[in-house]
């Protein structure tokens, strides 16, 4: 996250599938509240004029603070967070004197909102928005997530979205997010094996490891990499298993936050991996 550029808008940074980031409908109402809040007619005028010119779309009028709910609520993602960035530079231009408090004020309310509406945004010290944890965790669940578009693959979507909402909490739930994740695998391991009776190493070798042995028949050296990656699997599902709560045994500790990440991450592979098995062995 150090080399990310402070105080840019976010959609000079990331270049992401808008549908498939983080938002809320409440975050954004919130956030209007707070901008309305900022000053009185002529600085929301101001404001406006400011997103207008920088961001290069119209919002119409905003010399009142009613008008801004609906403003971002009509407004694509990137400008709603891209928003943040040019209020915040809007502030100093208009309030010399006072503009430091204000701005603190400001990014402090922001923060808080992107923290109590869980959605994986941060914004650095001079109004920039990034990804939460960093870019390329946020491409892979976005990856996973579009892979598993299909509506077969509802639950599963839904058990890997709650790994980034465990981690999205404060502080970091890593053990809700490792559950989570191992949660999704089991569901969609189930969904191509139905007879199979949980996530485990032996039933990977029962069921997994023919499959993966008949796909690649005769694709050397493909058939090897496959076999490298069940037994990958059987190490992930292994690792997993210290952190699931069995019935009578002491609830574990906290797995160490960057522990946490990389198993979700994992996980994000193993589910695209698990979904192309399904649609080739469907095929």
């Amino acid at each position: 996250m150090t080399d990310q550029p402070e105080g840019q808008r976010f959609s000079q940074v990331y270049m992401r599938r808008a549908d498939l980031l983080p938002d809320s409908a409440r975050m954004r109402n919130r956030i209007a509240k707070i901008i309305g809040a900022l000053g009185d007619h002529d600085d929301l005028r101001s404001f406006g004029q400011f997103i207008e010119r920088e961001q290069g779309i119209l919002v119409g009028q905003t010399v009142y603070s009613y008008q801004w709910p609906p403003i971002l609520q009509k407004m694509e993602l990137r400008d709603v967070l891209d928003t943040i960035t040019t209020i915040y530079s809007a502030i100093s231009s208009y309030d010399q004197g006072r503009e430091a408090q204000k701005r603190k004020t400001f990014l402090d309310n922001c923060r808080r909102v992107f923290a109590e509406e869980q959605v994986r945004y941060r914004i650095d010290d001079r109004g920039g928005v990034h990804l939460a944890v960093d870019e390329e965790f946020e491409a892979a669940r976005i990856s996973t997530i579009s892979g598993l578009g299909a509506p077969r693959y509802n639950g599963v979507r839904s058990l890997y979205d709650d790994a980034f909402i465990a981690l999205d909490r404060t502080p970091p739930d890593g053990k809700a997010a490792l559950r989570s994740a191992f949660f999704a695998t089991e569901s969609l391991f189930r969904l191509i094996f139905p007879s199979a009776h949980q996530l485990s190493s032996s039933e990977i070798q029962k069921h997994l490891e023919p499959l993966v042995s008949r796909l690649y028949a005769n694709q050397k050296p493909a058939i090897n990499l496959a076999q490298k990656l069940v037994a990958s699997l059987k190490d992930w599902i292994d690792g997993a298993h210290f952190y699931r709560h069995e019935p009578g045994a002491e609830e574990p500790a906290q797995p160490p936050l960057e522990l946490a990440i990389y198993m979700v991450s994992e996980a994000g592979g193993h589910l695209r991996w698990l979904a192309k098995l399904d649609a080739m062995a469907s095929n």
